[in-house]
């Protein structure tokens, strides 16, 4: 007995593709005339870290309190050490706990106190 192998995978990748990741929505194929260049812009969904998904994925360290720039009421900060540099992630305390924004802190720009 023999399978249609070949039809049914060129049947496959002739169908369209699906989103990548969830609320992705495939764009359809620009017209034959369109080029990049003209065809129209379409907003790109980025997906939200949550705290829930980088504490158990990224080796950090919990501040007390986020830094003086970046304080804010409402958030809390979490510290990284990554080449010559620190970073801050901003996590909003409400709801699913989003990042709200990465500073970075080149090592050599930092002082401690006499």
């Amino acid at each position: 007995m023999r399978f249609p192998v070949i039809p049914a995978v060129l049947a496959c990748l002739a169908a369209p593709a699906l989103a990548s990741q969830p609320g992705e929505v495939e764009a359809p194929a620009p017209a034959a005339h369109e080029t990049i260049h003209d065809a129209p812009h379409r907003p790109v969904p980025t997906a939200v870290m949550t705290y829930m998904a980088f504490e158990p994925a990224v080796t950090h360290a919990d501040l007390a309190e986020c830094p003086p720039a970046i304080a804010k009421d409402g958030h809390f900060c979490r510290v990284t050490l990554s080449g010559e540099s620190l970073h801050v992630f901003i996590f909003s305390e409400e709801g699913d706990q989003p990042l709200q924004g990465v500073v970075e802190y080149p090592l050599d720009s930092i002082t401690f106190p006499d």
